[in-house]
């Protein structure tokens, strides 16, 4: 679940969490998150949760809503740091706000490495003397602050907290016990990984205006040698002769140790003194890298619980889904004439969102439907509960299958997230006759294979429902007679694969069907899903699987 961190210009900064589908940012007393701001509208923007992540949009507010400085014309998709600012309030994404942090190759401090030092000599040498200061010896040493510092540092990181917190938490337990006048904890992220700043300490007021840099040869010492690097005035040090990252900026002394387990570096802390005339001395480098040896544990473990409760909200989410998926399909399929109509959906691990149903309409005739929801679990339940609520109300008599689908898109559309859309298909059967007339909204065609050999493919009549508005669709024809068959299915089944990457494709649901067509409806739907179980080796779906047929039986002999 992602957080908003809302600073207001003339009220205390405070976080609110996204536990709903749509949050509504707004001066109302009723928005979801409420802001006291004379230049934000009742209802100034939404934040809402779809297939791809998080997205704000503007909600059709008097003086716009701002995503990194760029006012936004239609959703936008947000990443963590984002800043969104709707009147004077900024409001940062997931990610508290912190200082401009770059880590540099331009010119910056002028500093000579004074101490180089693998990190886990450091910590051994650390655990070792502090075995033996167990033993009494005089107080007061450096050696013996030292120690009691570590001790307060361990104590404090003894309890949980969300991992964001606890990088905050980190980096003032190291401000208060090492006087600096700024200071970054960043951490490895994403693919290909890069370090990412994630919490940082200004205590120098005069700094706070510009960016703070940091030399690229500083980390570099940190995150790749895992070695912990104390620098003071460094022009004359041939080991930095060739850094031009390391080039005067006023900085008067820095350290960069590694975030550092036993298995992998996952970041790096920084300190600089700027003003002071005082250097960062070996013991400061010392205690630097036993707070962030500690604090790397402690990070470790953060970053495994919250993957623990992002997996368990998410299975939560997923059963959830099924749930509405469960509800949304029909119990019993419909007796419709002497045709024969069955059709079986089988959910994948991940709840996708196919939907089939059944509309009894006027003049026995029958509405059957089969959709695809792009994208999976709650979002794409609920859009399809939203569109069998839709189907079910607009599906009347005098709606032809083609106006029906104008309006579902236009609704969609609507009601749904850019990125989202629904391949949908909708065909009405009428008993008497077997005309069938039908809609398809870039889904896969259907099969109709005829009781003579021939085989037909009901082909698209229009965009899918939500891609664009006001989208116009055609309304195709076909007759059902005796020994016929129509199979309406989803790209589970048809883009199934085997082991060997090969597409279950149309042309087995094809011979399946044929192998069986004189059998009843139930054995030629029980065969394709037998014949696709074998294909994949018994493999779990990785999407949705839905099949329905119509079967006009042949007719009999007299």
């Amino acid at each position: 679940m992602a957080t908003l961190y809302v600073y207001p210009k003339t009220a205390p900064p405070f976080s609110a969490l996204l536990e709903k589908e749509e949050t509504v940012l707004g001066r109302a007393l009723d928005a979801d998150v409420r802001l006291p701001d004379a230049y934000i509208s009742s209802r100034h923007a939404r934040i809402r949760r779809t297939s791809r992540g998080w997205t704000v949009e503007d909600a059709g507010s008097k003086n716009g809503t701002m995503v990194n400085g760029r006012r936004i014309v239609e959703p936008v998709l947000l990443a963590p740091g984002d800043e969104i600012s709707v009147g004077a309030v900024r409001i940062c994404f997931d990610r508290p706000w912190t200082a401009a942090v770059e880590i540099t190759d331009s010119p910056n401090p002028a500093v000579r490495v004074s101490a180089a030092v693998p990190s886990r000599d450091i910590i051994t040498r650390s655990t070792e003397a502090g075995v033996r200061r167990m033993e009494p010896s005089g107080p007061g040493t450096r050696a013996d602050q030292l120690l009691l510092v570590i001790n307060e540092v361990s104590r404090a990181l003894l309890f949980h907290k969300p991992l964001q917190e606890l990088l905050e938490y980190v980096m003032d337990l190291i401000a208060s016990h090492l006087p600096m006048d700024r200071g970054a904890l960043f951490l490895k992220e994403g693919d290909p990984e890069k370090l990412v700043p994630r919490a940082v300490r200004i205590g120098n007021p005069q700094l706070k205006s510009g960016p703070m840099q940091i030399s690229r040869g500083l980390v570099e010492m940190a995150s790749s040698r895992r070695l912990s690097v104390l620098t003071t005035d460094a022009a004359e040090d041939p080991r930095f002769a060739d850094r031009q990252s390391v080039i005067d900026m006023g900085l008067h002394s820095a350290m960069c140790v590694p975030l550092e387990t036993e298995k992998e570096i996952l970041g790096v802390v920084c300190a600089e003194r700027v003003s002071s005339r005082e250097s960062f001395t070996d013991e400061d480098l010392r205690l630097l890298t036993l707070m962030a040896n500690l604090a790397a544990v402690k990070i470790e473990n953060a970053r495994l619980v919250e993957d623990g409760l992002i997996r368990d909200r998410m299975e939560r989410e997923l059963r959830l889904a099924a749930e509405i998926q469960r509800g949304l399909l029909p119990k019993e399929c419909p007796v419709c004439g002497d045709f024969e109509i069955i059709a079986e959906s089988t959910p994948s691990l991940h709840v996708g969102g196919d939907y089939f149903d059944f509309i009894p309409l006027a003049d026995r005739r029958l509405g059957t439907t089969v959709a695809d929801v792009a994208g999976k679990g709650v979002s794409a339940s609920l859009l399809m509960a939203s569109l069998r609520a839709a189907l079910q109300s607009e599906a009347r008599p005098g709606m032809g299958p083609a106006d029906l689908a104008f309006k579902l898109n236009n609704f969609i559309h609507r009601s749904s997230a850019p990125n989202v859309f629904i391949t949908f298909f909708y065909g009405e059967l009428d008993p008497s006759t077997g005309d069938f007339r039908y809609v398809n909204a870039g889904h896969n065609p259907p099969l109709l294979l005829k009781a003579g050999g021939k085989e037909l493919s009901l082909e698209g009549t229009g965009m899918a429902l939500g891609m664009l508005p006001e989208s116009t669709y055609e309304e195709g024809r076909a007759d059902l007679e005796a020994g016929d068959i129509l199979v309406l299915y989803t790209d589970g089944i048809s883009e199934c694969r085997s082991p060997a990457g090969e597409e279950f494709g149309t042309g087995r649901i094809v011979r399946a069907v044929r192998r069986l067509a004189g059998r009843p409806a139930g054995e030629i739907l029980g065969a394709i899903f037998s014949d696709l179980r074998e294909f994949t080796g018994g493999a779990d779906p990785d999407d949705d699987r839905t099949v329905l047929i119509i079967k006009r039986p042949a007719e009999r002999a007299s």
